[in-house]
């Protein structure tokens, strides 16, 4: 392909190619990858599986959010690509060691979907979750990310993980403001790198979460044990709670009574009548 500048190279890559920038080739400009054509690709690594419905948005939110659990962990990939467009087209995945993770940003959203009874004629209440893909949404049009709570815009962190460093984007704090079953949605860009003449990051990658619950207080699963994945951020400094064994229901323990009740009146009433004739007898 002949030299071209970067608003023309990426014309190219959407006209020629028939690919949009989100998810496909991206040549850039500006930033650490400055005369690269880049390819992004982004996968969850950790699905949660269930949340507790927040409280409030407001003071007892902050006291009572139970954050989605296990923790959501988006997987960023990226490859250089040599020859675009001919025969010869390859792609080689970068060093991830020589790669600032400053302003490799992932922000995520929340749509609503259908219940696993109304979506598969034998499922059952244990909601077996599956990867899903884009039609969740031609399914789920409307936006609910305005009922997430927590961090919804995290920078990436290079991580060691099973023999290769990884680019992670761990959302610790996530918790949701509503009951129903939900998926997530999460979106690549980098704050430092520019295309052409834009001005604006461009969504690189995205992809979709498996589906997940939110339940009410009352019906709320207990928490088990924190994943491997999760001990293992935490060791390399992601802040995020670890349990090394299954949370119990704590009001299950609990002396719930009234302090208020008949049988205790009576037993003040017979306190007192004990006392008064202590004192007559004396």
């Amino acid at each position: 392909m002949p030299h071209q500048s970067g608003s023309d190279h990426n014309q190219y890559l959407t006209d020629r190619l028939g690919k949009r920038l989100i998810g496909g080739p991206i040549y850039f400009t500006a930033g650490q990858f400055a005369g690269k054509i880049i390819h992004a690709r982004l996968q969850e690594m950790q699905a949660p599986v269930f949340g507790r419905k927040t409280i409030s948005e407001f003071r007892e939110a902050r006291v009572d959010r139970r954050p989605l659990d296990p923790p959501p962990v988006a997987w960023l990939r990226l490859f250089e690509v040599f020859n675009i467009g001919t025969a010869c087209e390859t792609q080689l995945e970068m060093n991830y060691d020589d790669i600032d993770p400053s302003g490799l940003m992932c922000t995520v959203e929340l749509f609503p979907v259908p219940s696993p009874e109304s979506m598969l004629p034998n499922a059952t209440t244990d909601f077996a979750l599956s990867p899903v893909d884009e039609i969740w949404f031609s399914k789920s049009p409307d936006n609910a990310t305005t009922k997430l709570v927590g961090t919804t815009f995290v920078q990436a962190d290079s991580i060691p993980w099973k023999g290769r460093t990884c680019l992670l984007f761990t959302f610790a704090d996530l918790a949701v403001k509503i009951e129903g079953f939900f998926i997530l949605k999460y979106r690549f860009f980098d704050i430092f790198s520019t295309p052409g003449d834009d001005t604006d990051p461009p969504i690189q990658a995205e992809c979709c979460s498996a589906p997940l619950r939110i339940y009410s207080t009352k019906v709320c699963p207990r928490l088990g044990p924190s994943t491997e994945l999760s001990k293992h951020l935490a060791h390399y400094g992601v802040r995020l709670n670890v349990r090394a064994t299954e949370r119990k229901r704590k009001y299950q323990e609990r002396d719930v009574r009234s302090p208020f009740t008949t049988q205790i009146l009576r037993d003040q009433a017979k306190s007192e009548s004990a006392d008064d004739e202590r004192a007559a007898a004396t």
